[in-house]
């Protein structure tokens, strides 16, 4: 790798001295890495900050050429002069770096793998040797605690005589003076043989004062005992005194039901005669009661006919109202009926009048059309937009002409199918006048199998009677004729379409 001339500088030559564990004649690169970092930028940076100086003083406006290019330029110039050329000075100085690094592992671990065994051969003895003392420790210190734990056995003594008896606390004094404290203390036999002495003494206080409370609780028991003695005479008299006061309360309470027993024979009989009286009362009362219902049934009875007789009154107003609404409904029905035949005869001798004109100007037209072909064989190619026109002139009156004869067709079924023409349109225009609108615009959509707007129905001559919400009603009656003039419509787009 070959460096720059100022990264020289950020390189230090270390030779590394004998006894540090390498030859002396071994020359190693020690490098500071900030510096040698900042060495191989550094040319990078430097010519960003010119950019920089030059690019603050330019307003960047690419829409026209000059400026375009000018834009490029400096784009070109930030792109490969800095970060293309600094993304591969740092690719080439890292290389090198990285091959070191891997390289220093390998090595290492060849290193660590040879120089294993024999620091574990060492490490070994030197952690057998720091067991042994350690467990030589581990085993001084127990008999030391156990020693202690004597110590305090013996001091403990007293807190285990509390509560027990003098012979027991003598027993324990006993067994303590045979127990002379040896040399198996060791360092804590002055403390055992103090502690010894401080034991003795506070059992044998202990002693005393145990003698003393056994004698203070003979005393204490014997006293309880006359006591007892007291206490059961004096339950005696009690005894002998409450089965006197029993047997008084007996007799009291054998005369208390002697006279109650009375009482309640004398009061059954009263209640019985109370009863008797109710008895009487009741009957009294159930026979009034039923006169009262035998006369209130009449009563409903008389007020049933009455009701009956206005409800067959009301119900037949009821049907003399509907049959005089219903005969002045078909009157009027037949009169709009008459009106409506009368209006469709007119419109078939208007339409049929205006088919025939219609037919007629249509035979001239073609002549006409025909003429105009011959004679574009030696016209000028102005004349073909013309003709063109023409055609489409002739197109659009076809398709009306189509659309009247669709019509007068209609109107001529009509007159020749009566039964036919009266579902269509005198029932339907009777229905459609009578019966209120129910039909959607989505359910005839639905029948016909297309989509259909409220606009394009309109333009057919069948405007919405009604609205709910958002939906757009029309008479179901009206049907028959939306398909009618639907089928017109269709020849006539078609006609218009196929010239």
């Amino acid at each position: 790798m070959n460096n720059h001339p100022a990264e020289n500088e950020a390189v230090g030559a270390v030779a590394i001295q004998a006894g540090t564990g390498a030859p002396a004649t071994s020359q190693l690169i020690t490098l500071d890495p900030a510096k040698y970092v900042a060495e191989v930028f550094k040319p990078f940076n430097d010519k960003l900050e010119t950019l920089k100086v030059e690019a603050d003083a330019i307003t960047p406006d690419a829409s026209t050429t000059a400026g375009m290019d000018v834009c490029i330029k400096y784009r070109a110039a930030f792109r490969d002069d800095v970060r293309i050329a600094g993304e591969k000075a740092r690719a080439d100085r890292k290389a090198p770096i990285l091959q070191i690094g891997k390289l220093l592992d390998t090595k290492y671990r060849d290193l660590l793998e040879a120089v294993a065994p024999y620091e574990a051969k060492f490490h070994n003895a030197i952690e057998a040797e720091k067991k042994r003392k350690e467990d030589l420790k581990a085993a001084e210190a127990a008999r030391a605690e156990q020693t202690r734990l004597r110590v305090v056995a013996i001091r403990e003594l007293p807190l285990q005589a509390v509560g027990q008896s003098a012979e027991v606390i003598a027993k324990m004094v006993a067994a303590l003076e045979a127990d002379e404290p040896d040399d198996t203390f060791g360092t804590l036999l002055d403390a055992a043989k103090t502690a010894r002495t401080e034991v003795l003494a506070k059992l044998a206080a202990l002693q005393v004062t145990a003698s003393e409370s056994e004698a203070e609780a003979a005393r204490i028991t014997a006293e309880r005992a006359e006591l007892a003695q007291l206490r059961e005479a004096a339950a005696e008299r009690q005894r002998l005194a409450q089965a006197e006061a029993e047997r008084v309360a007996a007799a009291q309470k054998a005369e208390a039901d002697r006279l109650a027993a009375l009482a309640a024979e004398q009061e059954a009989a009263a209640l019985r005669e109370r009863e008797a009286a109710a008895a009487r009362l009741k009957a009294e009362a159930d026979a009034q009661a039923e006169k009262n219902r035998l006369a209130q049934a009449e009563i409903d009875r008389q007020l049933a006919e009455i009701a009956a007789t206005k409800a067959a009154a009301e119900a037949a107003q009821r049907r003399a109202d509907a049959e005089r609404q219903a005969s002045e409904t078909k009157a009027a029905a037949e009169r709009q009926a008459a009106a409506d035949q009368a209006e469709r005869n007119r419109v078939a001798a208007e339409t049929k009048a205006q088919m025939e004109q219609q037919a007629a100007q249509v035979s001239a037209q073609r002549a006409a059309q025909a003429t105009a072909d011959r004679a574009t064989q030696v016209a000028q190619p102005s004349i073909r937009s013309a003709i063109a026109a023409a055609h489409q002139g002739i197109a659009q009156d076809q398709a009306a002409a189509l659309a009247d004869q669709g019509q007068l067709a209609d109107l001529a079924n009509a007159q020749n199918g009566a039964a036919v023409a009266d579902d269509l349109f005198s029932i339907g225009s009777a229905a459609s006048a009578t019966t209120p609108p129910a039909l959607r615009l989505g359910q005839i959509g639905e029948r016909l199998g297309i989509s259909l707007t409220a606009e394009f129905l309109t333009s057919l001559g069948f405007a919405p009677a009604a609205t709910d919400r958002a939906a757009k009603l029309y008479h179901d009656a009206d049907f028959p004729r939306m398909c009618a003039a639907l089928t017109r419509h269709i020849a006539a787009v078609q006609a218009k379409f196929s010239v």
